[in-house]
């Protein structure tokens, strides 16, 4: 009979100790359950910054002005492709010193383009050789944007390495923003 109740006691405490662990390891398991979570599919981020570009074409020349069209300020830089054989060259309207060359061949709008705001005219100047075909001639002008960042003193500045794009949906089609 004692060795009965001497059993039945080793099995309580075993039965006691294995519910004691399994109760201690249940809050880790919880823990990473509701930590880990899985997404599919993708969403356009509006993030505010937008901007238009206005081509004023003239002799030799394309005057071009970036009007921030977004909620947020931003800064903005422009480059100009031509044909290899024809020269671009950059100027500002006298009085304007607010463009400057940059990386890549870019140039850059020095001050915080505000938003509803437009930066200063940059002049797109050309020279076409005497036998060039001026009906196949084009001076494509592309302009970027980034929105304002701010340093930990607070001062601002420009992230051109930060790269948004549009992401199609499940269906395969383009993303509209909302």
């Amino acid at each position: 009979m004692k060795g009965i109740k001497r059993y039945k006691r080793v099995i309580a405490m075993s039965a006691a100790a294995l519910g004691l662990a399994a109760a201690l390891t249940v809050n880790d398991a919880i823990a990473y359950f509701t930590a880990s979570v899985s997404a599919e599919g993708s969403q356009v981020v509006n993030l505010g910054s937008e901007t238009e570009i206005t081509e004023e074409p003239g002799r030799g020349m394309k005057k071009i002005t970036i009007t921030n069209s977004g909620e947020n300020d931003c800064f903005v830089r422009v480059k100009a492709f031509a044909p290899a054989n024809i020269s671009i060259s950059y100027s500002e309207d006298e009085g304007n010193d607010n463009w400057s060359e940059g990386d890549e061949g870019y140039y850059y709008y020095g001050l915080v383009l505000a938003a509803g705001g437009s930066a200063t005219v940059l002049n797109v100047e050309f020279d076409i050789p005497e036998n060039f075909d001026r009906d196949e001639f084009n001076l494509v002008v592309v302009q970027e944007c980034t929105p304002v960042r701010h340093r930990d003193d607070g001062t601002e500045y420009a992230d051109w390495s930060t790269v948004y794009r549009e992401y199609q949906d499940e269906n395969g089609e383009e993303a509209v923003n909302p």
